[in-house]
């Protein structure tokens, strides 16, 4: 029996998981499709923009690091209630106009430091309530709520704005979905507040450390860090840079059009996740790979000179289905076959150190992309890095195949 089944939940500990999970992966998401409304608002320039996208990735990987054992130490509840109000003080930030750029900076930093702190957290809380009969169920729950808050983000975001701009958007419409994420956030930290407190995982004292991973899972743990780091990666081209790819493509594109963009390769990533139990935890990582290596070679042809609008808007489509897919059959791979072999008195910090990988992953595209195109176009930056990404992805499948 797996160590983490000596510890069980319950139903109503899953679901609460899962929506902390979903509402702080969405908030963290949620100014993807208003990025371009802030920098035509405050005058930032592109390189200002790439590095706002990427500041809660960079902020989120030192709180991985600095508190990924903290529920292990502290107990689940306190360290999820501390993540959900770093996160509802990073939300707050972007309503308040008067602070200007720094003010998002700031609220950047705050969610990501936030998100940092509840994910290892929230994972273990969810894979500790899995039934015995299913004990799968935890990990595809939290893999299927995250992947859903990251798409339900920009989604809220674009419907909110759009509802509330009337003929043009103001700044009303720019701080309103930031206000409906508060009174999620709020809703959410009550429902944390009623789970029972369990006692810590372990008695040791709690001190910032680098995570450690037990020699005889790191093998495999390298294995899913490094599919997963991918798996983001390429899911980071299409949340952080394809809304400008398609604003070249379509002759009138929206928030609400970029928020659905962004969203639909979420969705059908948490749809794959439905399918993923069938397969081996390995198998499910090697088809992913596969998926993803196709939807990089859809996303350059996508951008050949010689097609036209229609041509380049269906491949590009093609391209997130298949990204999609194959990012939620990779991503719930790797966790779940770390979760196979994970002591459960380090639960929350392995597998803070797996998303350690993930996050990497996703803040890549912006800032890789972000320094190409220095030299170059942004169409011509986006080509390269996915051109790089079909070919890592190849000889990774290759190396898993031997």
């Amino acid at each position: 029996m797996p160590e983490y089944a000596r510890i069980r939940g319950s139903r109503r500990q899953l679901w609460i998981g899962a929506a902390v999970l979903f509402t702080l992966a969405a908030a963290a998401n949620l100014a993807s499709p208003l990025y371009p409304l802030f920098q035509q608002s405050y005058s930032m320039s592109d390189s200002t923009m790439t590095a706002l996208y990427a500041t809660y990735v960079i902020s989120c990987l030192p709180s991985l690091l600095l508190f990924g054992s903290a529920a292990d130490v502290f107990g689940r509840k306190p360290v999820l209630l501390a993540s959900i109000v770093c996160v509802g003080v990073g939300t707050a930030l972007f309503v308040v106009g008067s602070i200007g750029v720094s003010g998002l900076f700031a609220g950047r930093v705050f969610t990501g430091i936030g998100l940092g702190l509840g994910t290892g957290a929230g994972i273990a809380l969810m894979v500790e309530a899995s039934p015995a009969s299913r004990p799968w169920l935890g990990s595809t729950v939290a893999t299927m709520s995250f992947v859903l808050g990251t798409g339900a983000g920009p989604i809220i975001a674009g419907a909110v704005a759009e509802a509330t701009s009337g003929d043009g958007i103001s700044a009303g419409a720019l701080t309103a979905p930031f206000w409906v994420m508060i009174g999620l956030l709020i809703i959410t930290a009550a429902l944390v507040a009623t789970l029972r407190l369990h006692k810590p995982i372990t008695r040791q004292r709690w001190r910032p450390t680098w995570p450690s991973v037990p020699g005889p899972m790191r093998s495999s743990f390298n294995i899913a860090a490094v599919t997963g780091l991918l798996g983001w990666a390429a899911l980071g081209l299409f949340l952080a840079l394809l809304p400008s790819m398609t604003g070249s493509v379509l002759p009138e594109p929206s928030t609400l059009t970029s928020g659905l963009i962004v969203g639909s390769v979420l969705v059908i990533s948490a749809a794959s996740q439905l399918v993923a139990p069938r397969l081996q935890p390995r198998a499910a990582q090697t088809i992913g790979l596969t998926l993803m290596g196709l939807g990089a070679a859809l996303l350059l042809s996508s951008n050949l000179p010689s097609l036209g609008a229609a041509t380049a808007l269906v491949l590009m489509a093609a391209a997130a289905v298949a990204t999609g897919a194959g990012h939620g059959l990779s991503y719930w791979g790797a966790n779940r076959e770390t979760d196979l072999l994970t002591p459960s008195r380090q639960r929350a910090g392995i597998t803070a150190a797996l998303y350690l990988a993930f996050y990497a992953g996703a803040g890549l595209p912006a800032i890789v992309v972000g320094a190409i195109a220095i030299g170059t176009s942004l169409i011509d930056a986006i080509m390269i890095f996915t051109l790089v990404l079909l070919l890592v992805s190849c000889a990774v499948n290759s190396c898993k195949k031997l």
